[in-house]
């Protein structure tokens, strides 16, 4: 860590977010009055073996991803106003930063990255301690002019090591002031573990958004995310135009507005630009990135609808209550 960056991180006062009305993005900063519609968690594109070994070598094709990324986010922007793209892939599994700044550039939207990192026991990373963790957080952060921190669990039981990825997290948190992105497994429930350990390390619950909630429909599990204050990532709408699907979806937001939550609804697909899935209809299936303009947000009231795709993203991404 540089001497200046030193200073900043014992002073805590590095970060971008910290500025009022203002949001982060790779391109630099803009004033929250920008936003017209955010798509909270999506992804430009992550690295995995699993991917790379379905797609082939055209997955690693940079300049084709680029290219139909930007049809694509000027495609959503034009139909539907979405001007605000948060992509929250972490650092350690294939974020690239100069590829979100082309696209962004050449798309005119803006884009919101991560820091932090995924749950994958990376062996680079397990025996760094949690304060040289944080540190490349925040000096990673300031760098790339970061929006959010990524964290991530998906076992039921959080390991040793996902406990201190957590840990860090919540440190680099304390210095930078930016939202923490928390991806979860709503199968397993493992979004209370993960959440009281970001808690008991510091971050306030209005700093959290607890990602995936959407893969369930168990109201009690969800609220009990709202009732602390945090922000529930209703982030996973799958490419289904079953009735009964869309219904369930809408059942849940209806019911959180019902209760009081509607302030604390974030809505997405956790979607991702794929290269070389062409000829796969499974995959081909799941491109999505407009289903929550199409089969959800036409069905609520022109306020609600506003509320859950503008507001709360900016105030999710300033770490502010409803």
């Amino acid at each position: 860590m540089g001497r200046e960056n030193k200073r900043a991180w014992e002073n805590g006062v590095i970060g971008g977010s910290k500025l009022s009305g203002f949001i982060n993005t790779v391109l630099g900063t803009i004033s929250e009055s920008e936003v017209k519609a955010c798509l909270c968690h999506e992804h430009i594109c992550c690295f995995s073996e699993y991917l790379l070994k379905m797609a082939g070598k055209e997955y690693l094709d940079k300049e084709k991803l680029a290219s139909k990324s930007v049809a694509e986010l000027k495609r959503l922007k034009d139909a539907y106003g979405m001007n605000l793209f948060i992509d929250c892939t972490p650092v350690n599994i294939g974020r690239n930063i100069d590829l979100l700044k082309k696209i962004s550039k050449e798309s005119s939207v803006h884009i919101v990255c991560s820091t932090g990192f995924y749950y994958t026991d990376e062996p680079v990373l397990y025996n760094m301690s949690e304060e040289t963790l944080a540190e490349y957080i925040v000096c990673d952060a300031e760098k790339n002019n970061a929006g959010i921190i990524k964290a991530a669990v998906e076992n039921e039981t959080i390991s040793s090591f996902n406990e201190k990825l957590l840990k860090a997290t919540a440190l680099a948190h304390q210095k930078l002031g930016l939202p923490v992105v928390l991806h979860t497994n709503a199968n397993n429930k493992n979004g209370l573990t993960a959440v009281e350990i970001l808690l008991r390390n510091g971050v306030r619950p209005e700093c959290i958004t607890v990602g995936h909630l959407s893969d369930t429909e168990d109201i009690d599990y969800i609220t009990k995310f709202a009732k602390l204050g945090c922000y529930i990532g209703l982030d996973r709408l799958y490419n289904n135009t079953n009735e009964d699907y869309i219904n369930k979806k809408f059942g849940v937001i209806l019911t959180l507005c019902d209760f009081g939550y509607k302030d604390k609804i974030i809505l997405s697909h956790d979607e991702l630009f794929f290269n070389g899935f062409e000829a796969n209809p499974q995959i081909k299936s799941n491109t999505r990135f407009d289903y929550a303009f199409k089969y959800i947000l036409p069905r609520l009231e022109k306020e609600i609808a506003d509320e859950i795709i503008r507001k709360n993203p900016i105030r999710m991404l300033k770490c502010q209550e409803g």
